[in-house]
This record gives structure tokens, C-alpha cells and sequence, in this order.
């Protein structure tokens, strides 16, 4: 005669294969996610990065500009003025090149973003970047 399986042992086995199934159905999807979103994420990294570069490099091309100026110029900056200058070239030319996780490059950009502010208040000049990328994630 069949072995008669407890009726105990038969909702067990019902129940184990649903979470079984569920499990590799979740294992399965997960990484047909992992791998349709690592293209996405990507190109996302790389446009913003973009933005945060043209940013950056607005600010640099106007903090030159008037250094260069000074220099032209018989009217001269006071020494806070150009100290200003400095410092926010400064941090635009220490802002890392590659990505990191060593670094907190939204922090940085926030830094750079406020010291430039400060130089244009001191050059009595308008702030507004046409650049300005607003870069959150």
C-alpha cells in the first residue's frame, strides 16, 4: 500500500513551495531590476555630473575674469576682496576629478556655491548663475 502522508505534512509542503516560489520569483525579479536600472543610474550619474561641472566651471571663468581684471585694472581689490578670489579658486581646483566615496562632493559643491556667493557680495556683482544646476539626489 502508498505511504499515507499526515495531512499536517501536506499543508507543510503546500506553504514551503509558495515560499519557495516566492523567493525565486523575488530573487529573479530583483535582478532583472538591478540589472534594467544600472544603465539608468548611469547615464543619471553622468548628466548630473555634467551640470555640477558647467556649474563649477561658470564660476571659475568669473572668479578669473576678475582676478584678471585687478591685474589690468589700475583700480586694485582690497586684500579681502582678492583673498575671496583665491579661496573660492582655490576649491573649484581642489574639487576631486573622479568619483568617491572618500569625498562628499554635494558637500564640496555647497561650499563652493556659498564662498562664491560671499565674492560676488563683496564685488557688488549679481550672483545668479545661469548654470546653477541644483544638483540633489
Amino acid at each position: 500500500m502508498a505511504e499515507e502522508k499526515d495531512f499536517n505534512d501536506i499543508l507543510d509542503d503546500i506553504v514551503l513551495g509558495e515560499e519557495r516560489e516566492h523567493k525565486a520569483s523575488y530573487e529573479q525579479g530583483f535582478k532583472a531590476g538591478s540589472e534594467a536600472g544600472n544603465p539608468e543610474g548611469y547615464h543619471l550619474g553622468y548628466h548630473r555630473g555634467a551640470e555640477l561641472g558647467r556649474e563649477l566651471g561658470y564660476y571659475l571663468g568669473i572668479i578669473t575674469h576678475y582676478k584678471n581684471l585687478n591685474q589690468e585694472s589700475e583700480k586694485k581689490y582690497s586684500e579681502k576682496v582678492l583673498a575671496q578670489l583665491t579661496k573660492v579658486q582655490d576649491l573649484i581646483n581642489s574639487f576631486p576629478k573622479t568619483n568617491s566615496e572618500d569625498h562628499d562632493i554635494l558637500g564640496m559643491a555647497e561650499t563652493i556655491r556659498g564662498q562664491y556667493k560671499k565674492a560676488c557680495a563683496l564685488l557688488n556683482i549679481s550672483s545668479t548663475n545661469p548654470y546653477d544646476a541644483g544638483v540633489s539626489f
